[in-house]
């Protein structure tokens, strides 16, 4: 009986570690990349973002995608496609394309503004959102490398959709900084 308790645990055990591995090699997969590429995202029909949209948040990824770069070197390069940088980077250099779409687009309300601030620190929370869906692509194979799913918010006095995209921004640029390894 002892024997198969300590067989179950091994078991386990092992399967535990063998894909926490396979995890770690699917975060960590960004090193070899020396430039970033960002596209406009993609605003679906029907949505309620405007269709400038996707051009104003691919130029905020940008922006703070530059920001980090300043301090943990992620890439020798970062510009938005269709810019004159784009047509600059060198041959013989490994690029990483980043492209999306709006999923969410939720401009403030007096409303939810009214209800939160019954809420003990309610007021200090935006009632802005902002959603996308990222793809980051090897644009040598055209490969999908890895997809994320980034959801953020506004925050108190700066309760506007556009902080909201700046925050978007902001955590595709940490999650890139985290696949990096910096």
């Amino acid at each position: 009986m002892k024997r198969k308790n300590y067989l179950a645990i091994l078991l386990v055990l092992g399967l535990v570690l063998g894909t926490s591995g396979l995890v770690l090699a699917a975060e960590g997969n960004l090193r070899d990349y020396n430039a970033v590429i960002v596209q406009d995202l993609e605003v679906p029909s029907g949505s309620p973002a405007p269709e400038s949209a996707g051009m104003q948040m691919a130029e905020k990824a940008v922006y703070q995608i530059k920001r980090y770069n300043q301090d943990n070197r992620l890439f020798d390069m970062v510009v938005k496609e269709g810019g004159k940088a784009s047509r600059e980077i060198p041959s013989g250099k490994k690029v990483l394309i980043i492209k999306g779409e709006v999923k969410e687009y939720s401009p403030p309300t007096v409303g939810r503004r009214i209800g939160r601030s019954f809420i003990p620190g309610g007021e200090w929370t935006g009632t802005a959102s902002f959603a996308a869906h990222y793809k980051f692509i090897d644009k040598e194979s055209g490969k999908v490398i890895y997809e994320t799913n980034l959801e953020t918010s506004s925050t108190g006095t700066n309760d506007t959709v556009e902080y909201a995209m700046d925050r978007n921004g902001e955590a595709l640029a940490k999650t890139i900084t985290k696949m990096k390894g910096k």
